[in-house]
């Protein structure tokens, strides 16, 4: 049995019930062998999304440290992929490069500003996390139809945070993330994404509103009472400046 076959057959024995030394002893494995038939095989096992979900994470966290060759891979598979999951699969992928000193950064950026305009919703979700990494000032203006429109609640959460990310990346890009963002304050009736815009509000203004930036979970109603209040008389007080 040739190396390919092994880890095929490797991978069938763990793909629904992954005990962690497996997990880790096939991943090791997996990256020793860098033919061009091992990262097909690699990328092609993105695609079962029914296998057990840690070991799913665990490859694709894997498929990232191939470097170069993975980035490059990437790119050529995301227009041939029929299926919009996987194309935000591979677009998150693409977008995590930036942490691993990718050198197509600006070609990702450019497939995420076209997924935002995606008529899928987890694409659009994935565009809106890339911009947030890669983005620049100029995509706020792609990012805030999405906070304002978006049929998904969680996208136009996402489309705050994106904000925020922008801004962290770039601060002189505040001003313009935090009109929106206020705007958007009156018109959000989402208890999660009203949490989520506040969260961007307090972050980017480096205000304390009493909300947490890590929790994934929205807030009480009285703690987000209390934020909208201070967002608001933030907002007012620099009106009247």
């Amino acid at each position: 049995m040739n190396p390919l076959d092994t880890l095929r057959q490797r991978f069938l024995e763990i793909r629904l019930d992954t005990d962690v030394s497996d997990m880790f002893d096939f991943g090791a494995d997996l990256l020793e062998q860098d033919s061009a038939e091992v990262l097909a095989f690699h990328y092609t096992l993105l695609h079962d999304t029914g296998m057990d979900s840690e070991l799913y994470d665990w490859l694709c966290r894997k498929f990232g440290e191939r470097g170069d060759e993975a980035e490059d891979h990437l790119l050529a598979q995301f227009d041939r992929e029929p299926d919009p999951a996987m194309q935000a699969t591979v677009l998150q992928l693409l977008g995590g490069f930036k942490y691993r000193k990718g050198r197509r950064l600006k070609e990702t950026a450019v497939l995420a500003r076209a997924a935002l305009a995606s008529p899928h919703d987890e694409l659009r979700c994935k565009g809106l996390w890339v911009i947030g990494w890669l983005g620049g000032t100029t995509d706020i203006a792609k990012v805030v139809p999405l906070l304002a429109h978006d049929a998904v609640a969680a996208n136009r959460r996402w489309a705050a945070s994106a904000l925020m990310q922008i801004v962290f990346n770039r601060r002189s890009a505040a001003p313009k993330a935090l009109e929106p963002l206020r705007q958007a304050l009156d018109t959000e009736t989402d208890p999660a994404v009203l949490g989520g815009i506040l969260v961007a509000v307090q972050e980017i203004a480096g205000k304390k509103f009493g909300l947490s930036s890590s929790s994934h979970e929205p807030p009480s109603e009285e703690k987000l009472q209390t934020a909208l209040a201070k967002a608001r008389r933030m907002f007012a007080r620099a009106a009247a400046a």
